[in-house]
């Protein structure tokens, strides 16, 4: 993967492209980063291979669509998708079970329009949903990681970033959870925030809604 023939095509927001932005910042890897808003986005449409994004696209024209994919594919090429594939698949099982929260929330919280079953819905969310998703998680750094950082082995991976910017959207969107996660996720957090590449994109990123 040269530097030189990556572009990124994404909205002018985190949501799903941000994981993929911060795989690119981790790994010092540059790329075309091409951000739009909703106003001009039916002039990208019809040039993106499924008419979605966001989108990776190569100097031959080849296009990858899909957020994970293009995330996994990024975080393999530049060596943050673990050592081996036993590694490989542990970091897939933290990034599926973090998948499958923020699919709750998006899907029956976030953009819930019924303000009455939304409030509903977002009780469950905190007060059941959440809970088992914190457990889960902790579950599973238990049996994989050997330190206290990060979710597998020793090492920063692509499913840190993704349980990281998942929390991080949920808080700006959710105030309310902040108390939901305890200091279980502090010493990632530091991690992340403590690398200077990272840190680096972070404080030049665009500020965004979400």
């Amino acid at each position: 993967m040269s530097d030189s023939d990556i572009k990124f095509y994404y909205f002018n927001l985190q949501a799903r492209g941000e994981l993929t932005r911060l795989i690119f910042a981790a790994a010092g890897r540059s790329y075309e980063d091409i951000r739009f808003g909703f106003d001009t986005w039916p002039e990208y449409k019809p040039k993106m291979i499924l008419g979605q994004c966001p989108v990776l696209e190569f100097a031959d024209g080849t296009q990858i669509p899909q957020s994970l994919t293009v995330a996994r594919y990024v975080a393999r090429e530049a060596g943050l998708a673990g050592s081996d594939n036993l590694e490989s698949a542990k970091i897939d099982a933290v990034v599926d079970t973090q998948r499958d929260v923020n699919e709750v929330f998006y899907g029956k919280v976030f953009f819930e329009k019924d303000e009455a079953k939304k409030a509903e819905e977002m009780e469950k969310f905190l007060t059941e949903t959440l809970v088992k998703h914190v457990e889960n998680l902790g579950k599973l750094k238990k049996a994989y990681s050997t330190n206290e950082s990060y979710f597998v082995g020793n090492k920063l991976s692509w499913a840190d970033l993704f349980v990281f910017q998942s929390i991080q959207i949920l808080l700006k969107a959710v105030p309310q959870v902040q108390g939901k996660f305890g200091d279980q996720f502090k010493p990632l957090f530091d991690a992340i925030n403590g690398n200077d590449k990272i840190k680096a994109y972070l404080d030049a990123r665009p500020e965004t809604d979400f």
